[in-house]
């Protein structure tokens, strides 16, 4: 309750307060993008966008950044299919203060605070478009294979270039999955691609993502008076709509669904710097 209280506070604070400055630095580093769009990114809304149908995808991400090499490679991908989007989120007062190097820092940390996904909710087509947990338990592992020994959150004291960690989590739709997070950062950019290293399957039984075949990758870009969270899910091999015994998973709009949820999580672990 206390996630929620903090985000709905840093959300209307200061998506407004955004509004009013976000426009042009949007448009020095996303220059590819239409009026509404921006307008959409200056008052705190998500822009998306898919590879589905031939869809371009790159526009949404900053050129030169590790994000956009990857979206580039995504949007060539011929078997599967990439769904990205973009939000941008207004510095808090304490996080404005910071310079640079210590606001990458911190937000490294919260990041990787990937315990406090747990109990995370989502908006579920199956429970009629209704707010539903997620994420029922998330964790770091000692090794890829270890699940006796889970790990607590990392605390980074200086701001790494590159990390990788493995991590456990279940979910509501695809019960226990093993994930590996790699971490490529840089002065202004932090960037995490997840690969599924165990297979996602519906109803436990059924794989609906193969090993190794779904990539979820965040990152964020320092602006002056922001920060722009990008996501981007590629699933290699799979049409986007699964059929298990009459039962239909549309694996784009499911996805989506995470993404959004992942972002707003993501504002709130934003509104905890402000508080602490």
């Amino acid at each position: 309750m206390l996630k929620k209280v903090l985000f709905c506070v840093y959300f209307g604070l200061f998506v407004s307060m955004g509004s009013l400055f976000a426009t042009d630095a949007l448009r020095s580093v996303l220059p590819t993008l239409d009026e509404n769009a921006y307008q959409m990114l200056s008052d705190g809304k998500i822009v998306s966008a898919q590879t589905i149908g031939d869809g371009k995808i790159t526009h949404l991400f900053v050129p030169g950044t590790e994000a956009f090499k990857r979206a580039e490679l995504a949007q060539q991908m011929e078997d599967g299919f990439s769904i990205a989007s973009v939000s941008f989120i207004p510095y808090g007062p304490k996080l404005k203060a910071m310079d640079e190097e210590a606001r990458q820092l911190a937000i490294f940390n919260k990041i990787r605070a990937i315990s406090t996904q747990e109990g995370l909710t989502y908006i579920s087509w199956r429970a009629g478009n209704k707010p539903k947990v997620l994420i029922e338990k998330s964790s770091y592992m000692e090794d890829e294979k270890n699940l006796n020994k889970m790990l607590p959150d990392p605390v980074a004291e200086t701001f790494p270039l590159s990390v990788e960690s493995f991590v456990y989590q279940r979910d509501s739709s695809f019960g226990g999955n093993r994930y590996h997070h790699i971490y490529t950062n840089s002065e202004k950019e932090i960037f995490v691609e997840i690969k599924n290293i165990s297979a996602m399957k519906v109803f436990n039984i059924f794989t609906a993502v193969a090993k190794d075949k779904l990539s979820i990758s965040m990152g964020t870009y320092q602006l002056d008076d922001g920060v722009l969270l990008v996501a981007l899910t590629s699933i290699e091999g799979r049409k986007p709509e699964v059929s298990i015994l009459g039962y239909k998973v549309d694996l784009p709009s499911a996805f989506k669904r995470r993404i959004t949820a992942l972002q707003n999580w993501f504002v709130a672990q934003l509104a905890t710097i402000e508080t602490e």
